[in-house]
């Protein structure tokens, strides 16, 4: 295991260590009171969006135009991350994105479209998500704004994914719901759940990561989502900050176990709803 990955993760991803790891997650997740978190980044995990050039290719080259929904956006880092990998790998499609979150400051934040560090933007220019910035940012005085013509396309604004009139009949091409759903109690957390899957049309894509295992195992069979088989353990351990810190927190997660019969269902972070990718209506 490479030497940059941190001590308490190299010790309880030893086979031998992983089965006290459960013990102690368990008694974080009985324990700990939950609490929103507006933390986020921008590129969070590109691995996970390049399955919108693989197995959900068939979305993309529909022929019709692309509706996005990211719930629970923070301060808009992954919709605008996302916006930014369309522009590039598809040029020539046409999408939106509807983003929405609960907490004012935050969408205050999202609207403004101006950022520095203090809002997700670490080193945006180097590595992997260099040409994808390049795309999305321009110099705004210290700071970076987010380029005009994909401002138009996402469209940000305060919503509550739990309120009495959310609508759950939009039919979405893709639904993102990412790291706010293991913030929930589980009775919360499947009420959400089943607005997620609503605002999806049939045959869409539901991105569903940051959730607590055993609950998304549950939901997504109740919900007959069909799980996408598709770089899983790539994605899973690409996120660093949750893995690293398990299992000292209700919201870490838990080392990769392939051996296990529920794999696919238990580990993947996309799914899809019942029906043809590329039909709508």
């Amino acid at each position: 295991m490479s030497e940059d990955v941190p001590l308490n993760q190299r010790l309880f991803d030893l086979p031998l260590l992983q089965s006290l790891g459960r013990s102690i997650h368990s008694r974080r997740l009985a324990s700990e009171p939950r609490g929103q978190s507006t933390a986020t980044r921008f590129f969070r995990n590109l691995r996970q969006l390049d399955a919108l050039q693989g197995p959900l290719r068939p979305i993309i080259d529909s022929g019709d135009p692309i509706r996005i929904l990211v719930a629970g956006c923070s301060f808009g880092c992954e919709a605008y991350s996302l916006a930014a990998y369309l522009a590039v790998e598809f040029p020539t499609v046409e999408w939106t994105i509807d983003a929405f979150d609960i907490a004012p400051d935050a969408v205050a934040v999202a609207q403004r479209a101006v950022y520095g560090s203090k809002y997700g933007l670490a080193d945006p220019l180097h590595g992997e998500a260099q040409r994808y910035a390049s795309r999305l940012l321009e110099p705004f005085g210290e700071a970076w704004a987010i380029a005009a013509d994909i401002r138009q396309r996402v469209r940000i604004s305060h919503g509550d994914l739990l309120a009495s009139d959310f609508s759950t009949t939009a039919g979405y091409d893709i639904v993102f719901a990412q790291n706010f759903l293991l913030h929930m109690e589980d009775a919360t957390a499947a009420i959400a759940f089943a607005r997620i899957v609503g605002a999806s049309r049939s045959g869409g894509a539901i991105f569903v990561a940051g959730m607590n295992l055993d609950s998304k195992l549950a939901l997504v069979r109740s919900h007959r989502l069909i799980a996408v088989d598709w770089e899983i353990e790539t994605i899973h351990n690409s996120d660093q900050m949750r893995r690293s810190a398990w299992p000292w927190g209700y919201w870490t997660l838990e080392p990769i176990d392939a051996s296990r019969p529920d794999f696919v269902m238990r580990y993947s972070t996309i799914f899809r709803t019942p029906g043809s990718l590329a039909a709508k209506g």
